[in-house]
């Protein structure tokens, strides 16, 4: 060992690996410094220290076999002597830090040069894309934007005219199909934005070109300069700009010729084509354009006030100009949003939009616009006709974000999520500015499990449009999900603090205060929603007050109110699937089977699987099971099990894809599967005990104590979010005593 030992020594073993360590610490903490200023990711670290970690017996193993002498590198024998003279330390420690700095620097380049941290990507349409399996193919047309032009006068009919010169501007524009423009609510986003620059704005917009201008009027020689530019995005660069001078007189003539002769400009430099875009104006009223203008950004909003603001801008734009097509397709659009958001019946809504969308089309029969809102209206109606309205729009403009939106929104009803789902992510493509093509976007991707996506979506919208209640509702339904309902009721008090006619939200509050065990908030909520009727009709109500007689262990009273709750929208099988689990309750497994049957016939099996988080299938199995056929349980449990395996529930640790297996292994006689997938529930965020309680498959569960303890720990994390909740709450019952 002596021996060894001194072998060590003369060969420089020991002095190296004293350099290595010594070295290697301080380049460790510098990378770890670093890495936040380069946008490193965090497996940079991990890839250094085992670099370092396996290059330090390859430097061993070099000392041993090499000696540094003040003759250069030669060959380490036995009775080799160490040199330790100035000159050979100095060779030694600049070979051994040099070699580390050289893998350290090659580290860092490689990883700059391969690795993008997928966090550090600015949002972009494209970049949403990117990070989805089900997007469209990739847009080979030119993409623009066009901004406000910018009014250098006092004069507020200066900036109508800018504003009216931009509408007419998209309008020409969207008509193109080479060209995907963006829609008016993303581009009148940055209007008076002078903080970001055009680079900015463009990657924001997701565009390859920018069209911005401004006016100035001289009041002493009653001549207006109009002046146009249009800028590459990626680069700055003008590609082209033109001033236009012209005497004030008749705005609207003005208006028409620049605006034609700009996106013939436009056209010829990035389309190369020189065909003369024939131009008709869709209004020479100044203030009927303004009002329509107003109209569409309350629009955008999906609030019941803000869509009944928009309801009368658009209607006094009628008023002011009873030819103006683009008007009679705003009243029509805000009257069917207000059935949806609001309190107007369908019946009235349908009428008034009937009415307008006729009136529009006879004034002007290739109005895209106006067949994107008769396919919304005809979507309820008669699907197949609702459809030709769609493609009709999108024939005639395939650049109005609306139509895609609502195009996606039909074929969602239908069941073709995919495709749904591309529709929005055009809509969204087109209006990366919109607040409800984002919601539904988000949505698609919460139901795809995709809840990061959805959650990184919801900042977008809030940044947008801090006003808009779908984005809380999103938000306050993924944490319900996951059992964190103090988390969610303040999601869904701010969904309505924004929007008090907001449906979703207050069924979401009552569902969500039902479901943590706190009767305070549920009554309070309940109260809210009787004594604001145009909110929730009665059978909502109803239904939500069975759900809360049976969380307080009222079977009976349940059942009996079950019974006679009327339901608004039959078409979804609603009615069937009540009827089936009353039956069930109520033993009556004959009526049972019946019931859920015809709902299965009627769904296709992914909805029927999926309808109620798929327990009614569970439900199934069991009277088949209760009635001794076996055989057809057996059946429906397989299938039932077979679909959850290769369901996204599984995939995205979802709790209902593990109460469900609970429920199937039960059914199996599996207790201590069963068990084990409750508890896999309970993991990942399942908080509803009162329905694992009522639970006639659990029953033999429910005997054991280890079901007692597992329910005893769910109660308790309620009873923390509870106690959470008295203090943090926004709403005090104050509040709410005089509605």
């Amino acid at each position: 060992m002596k021996s060894f030992s001194e072998q060590l020594k003369q060969r420089q073993v020991f002095k190296v690996a004293t350099i290595y360590a010594v070295s290697a610490w301080p380049l460790i903490q510098i990378a770890d410094l670093s890495m936040p200023a380069l946008g490193l990711p965090d497996s940079f670290m991990t890839l250094l220290l085992g670099i370092f970690i396996l290059g330090f017996p390859v430097s061993l193993v070099f000392a041993w076999l090499f000696n540094f002498t003040d003759h250069g590198i030669v060959w380490a024998y036995k009775d080799s002597q160490e040199e330790s003279s100035p000159k050979t330390n100095i060779q030694t420690t600049m070979a051994v830090v040099g070699s580390l700095l050289i893998v350290f620097i090659i580290t860092v380049s490689s990883q700059l040069y391969f690795e993008k941290d997928l966090d550090d990507v600015e949002f972009s349409p494209q970049t949403l894309s990117s990070i989805d399996n089900t997007t469209t193919p990739l847009i080979t047309k030119e993409t623009i934007a066009i901004l406000p032009f910018i009014a250098f006068s006092n004069d507020p009919n200066d900036e109508y005219f800018a504003d009216g010169m931009v509408e007419e501007l998209l309008n020409l524009l969207a008509k193109i199909p080479k060209l995907q423009v963006t829609a008016r609510t993303s581009s009148f986003a940055y209007k008076g934005v002078s903080n970001k620059t055009i680079t900015e704005i463009g990657k924001e917009l997701g565009v390859d070109t920018i069209l911005e201008g401004s006016i100035r009027k001289s009041d002493t020689t009653n001549q207006i300069r109009v002046t146009a530019q249009l800028i590459k995005v990626a680069t700055g660069e003008h590609l082209w700009s033109q001033t236009y001078d012209r005497e004030y007189k008749n705005i609207f003539q003005i208006q028409d010729e620049i605006a034609t002769s700009v996106v013939d400009k436009m056209t010829q430099t990035l389309l190369g084509t020189k065909k003369q875009t024939q131009f008709l104006a869709e209004t020479t009223n100044v203030e009927a354009m303004i009002a329509n203008g107003k109209g569409q950004s309350e629009l955008s909003h999906r609030t019941a006030v803000s869509i009944t603001k928009a309801l009368e801008h658009f209607t006094l734009a009628t008023t002011l100009d009873d030819k103006y097509a683009r008007a009679f397709v705003g009243i029509a659009d805000a009257n069917l949003l207000l059935a949806l958001y609001g309190n107007l019946s369908r019946e009235t809504a349908n009428e008034n939009a009937e009415i307008a969308i006729n009136k529009a089309l006879a004034i002007n029969n290739q109005l895209g616009a106006a067949y994107a809102s008769q396919g919304l209206l005809l979507s309820r109606i008669d699907e197949k006709k609702a459809e030709e309205s769609f493609k009709k729009a999108l024939e005639l403009n395939e650049n109005y974000a609306m139509a895609h939106m609502w195009y996606g929104s039909l074929l969602k009803w239908q069941g073709k999520k995919q495709s749904a789902h591309q529709h929005f992510e055009k809509s969204l493509e087109l209006d990366p500015k919109s607040s409800v093509s984002a919601f539904n976007v988000a949505w698609g991707f919460y139901e795809a499990g995709e809840e990061n996506k959805a959650m990184s979506l919801f900042s977008q919208i809030i940044a947008n449009d801090p006003y808009y209640p779908g984005a809380y509702n999103l938000v306050g339904h993924i944490l319900s999900d996951r059992g964190r309902l103090d988390e969610s009721i303040k999601m869904f008090s701010r969904a309505l603090e924004v929007d008090p006619n907001n449906k979703e939200a207050l069924k979401g509050l009552i569902t969500a205060s039902i479901d943590i065990g706190s009767l305070n908030s549920t009554n309070k909520w309940l109260k809210y929603a009787k004594a604001n009727t145009n909110i929730l009709n009665q059978g909502d109500i109803d239904f939500l007050t069975v759900r809360l007689l049976a969380s307080q262990g009222k079977k009976k009273e349940a059942l009996a109110l079950l019974g006679n709750v009327k339901l608004s929208h039959k078409k979804m099988g609603k009615g069937e699937y009540l009827k089936g689990e009353k039956a069930y309750y109520e033993q009556d497994y004959v009526s049972t089977i019946k019931a859920l049957t015809v709902l299965h016939q009627q769904d296709n099996k992914t909805d029927f699987y999926s309808r109620d988080n798929g327990q009614g299938v569970a439900h199934l199995a069991y009277a088949y099971k209760s009635i001794g056929d076996e055989s057809k349980a057996n059946e429906v449990i397989s299938e039932f099990e077979s679909f959850l395996q290769n369901d996204i529930t599984k995939k995205t640790n979802n709790p209902s894809y593990f109460y469900n297996m609970a429920l199937l292994k039960a059914l199996q006689n599996k207790t201590n599967e069963s068990f084990y997938y409750l508890q896999g529930a309970i993991d990942v965020g399942w908080v509803t005990v009162w329905r694992a309680e009522l639970e006639p498959i659990l029953s033999q569960l429910q005997l054991d104590s280890q079901f007692s303890l597992m329910m005893g720990g769910v109660r308790a994390r309620l009873a923390t979010m509870r106690s959470k909740m008295a203090v943090e709450d926004e709403f005090s019952a104050i509040e709410f005593d005089e509605f």
